[in-house]
């Protein structure tokens, strides 16, 4: 064996350590990140096993046009009420155009607790027929005939 085929040898030798020292961390990266996906994607389930809510109310005033609704989170993950979604015969009724949101009776609370009730007002031209509530965890409640 000659010094051309030693040669030859070390070079690969050097090439794969190379190729070996850029791939590892690429690999590792990709591992870890699919480990925080995993991480993730199980404290969601958690979270939607634990959410429940329950419509405890829903009443339409005729000399107002309002419908309040009254939801109880009887589960045990806090919910955001931001995140919380309102349906109306079908129709979203934004965040921002509810009249009053009010969690245990208090206005400007952001978080809905286990046990608390959340109640909110909103504006509608007719009696609806079905409302839903909807959660931040896709968890629902519908009533019909309001």
């Amino acid at each position: 064996m000659g010094f051309s085929t030693s040669g030859a040898a070390a070079i690969l030798f050097v090439g794969v350590l190379v190729a070996v020292g850029i791939a590892y961390p690429v690999i590792q990266t990709a591992h870890e990140d699919r480990r925080a996906a995993i991480d993730d994607r199980d404290d969601r389930s958690l979270d939607l096993r634990n959410t429940d809510i329950e419509l405890e109310a829903t009443t339409y005033n005729d000399s107002s046009d309002n419908l309040t609704v009254n939801a109880t989170n009887v589960g045990s993950t806090t919910l955001a009420v931001a995140d919380t979604d309102l349906l109306v015969d079908g129709a979203y009724e934004p965040n921002d155009e509810w009249l009053e949101v009010r969690v245990n009776g208090t206005t400007g609370r952001e978080l809905w607790q286990p046990g608390e009730t959340l109640s909110i007002v909103v504006s509608t031209a007719d009696r609806p027929d079905r409302v839903k509530l909807v959660t931040e965890h896709g968890v629902a409640a519908t009533e019909t005939g309001v």
